[in-house]
């Protein structure tokens, strides 16, 4: 089974498995929550106060007015996996209390503590961050090809709506050690789109590029999940992925904004191994924490009993 089809297939799973937990009483979450809570003691302090105070980094804030009661958090018309992925945790609190979200692509600034997917990494502390639209945009690889093995060549596909990816297929979509192309007409010239590539295609390359869109670069978590070298200029955006840590050369292989530099550092790490793997294994750490599902839930539901606390709700 092709990875997009498994990604369909347990798209399907999600909604079934969120409509179901949806339907059942809320009291019996609500008895658990202290349970939950208690069980960050099993971590060591650092790890549950780092990722709590970059997620949320306001201990107090304003309670914005067009904030919703719990009781009436309902499945929306539209971004029902974002509803899912929060209706998951505040169903652990009290129906009196008042939620503030923001749903989709943010790049702004929030006026007051808001719960969203993302934010920008310069951010006044109002967006409280979220795993949101986790289905797209948490998804990892088992990567069974080893470095040496790959192409020395460097892919992006994607989609043209924004300069800095009109920039980057305009300069080298016919460039030989490239293979980069968007997948559909947007903006851009019929000869820069080239066909869909697969995710097991792409990883037959040693550089993969990751280019921020609307916000984050979807396609980054698995980048660093795999064997392969993510090229990437310093974000701007950042999610529960925290993109905002993660240390240019260490986690990942710089690029300048006007990708001036790509090709030679593409030639330096294709004939220096060693420093290729040191960023790789580096990247695969980082990628670890995330996968502790027990410690994903808890740490949700503590950003949300801060955030209650922050709002002046007990």
């Amino acid at each position: 089974m092709s990875f997009i089809s498994t990604i369909r297939k347990s798209k399907l799973a999600f909604y079934i498995t969120n409509s179901i937990q949806l339907a059942i009483p809320k009291f019996i979450f609500q008895r658990r929550k202290n349970y939950w809570l208690q069980q960050a003691k099993k971590y060591p302090k650092e790890t549950i106060s780092n990722r709590l105070d970059y997620c949320l980094s306001l201990k107090k804030g304003e309670l914005n007015k067009e904030a919703i009661l719990l009781k009436n958090f309902k499945r929306p018309k539209k971004d029902t996996m974002y509803f899912y992925d929060l209706a998951k945790y505040t169903k652990y609190f009290k129906n009196s209390f008042k939620i503030h979200h923001n749903f989709g692509d943010i790049e702004d600034n929030q006026e007051t503590l808001t719960i969203v997917k993302s934010r920008p990494i310069d951010h006044t502390g109002n967006s409280v961050l979220m795993k949101l639209n986790a289905h797209r945009h948490f998804n990892f690889v088992q990567d069974s090809r080893a470095y040496a093995d790959k192409k020395d060549t460097i892919v992006w596909r994607g989609i043209i709506h924004k300069e800095n990816r009109r920039y980057l297929v305009e300069q080298f979509y016919q460039h030989p050690k490239c293979d980069i192309g968007h997948i559909k007409l947007h903006k851009g010239k019929p000869e820069w789109q080239k066909p869909f590539l697969t995710l097991d295609q792409q990883l037959e390359n040693k550089f993969i590029l990751s280019i921020e869109g609307n916000d984050v670069a979807t396609n980054l978590k698995w980048v660093l999940s795999s064997n392969s070298l993510c090229f990437m200029p310093t974000p701007k955006f950042e999610t529960w992925f925290m993109e905002g840590k993660l240390v240019p050369n260490v986690h990942y292989v710089h690029i300048k904004e006007d990708y001036s530099d790509m090709l030679e550092k593409m030639d330096y790490y294709a004939n220096n191994e060693e420093a290729a793997l040191k960023i790789i294994k580096n990247a695969n750490d980082w990628v670890a924490q995330f996968k502790d599902k027990k410690l994903e839930k808890i740490l949700s539901l503590l950003i949300l009993d801060n955030y209650f606390s922050a709002t002046e709700q007990q």
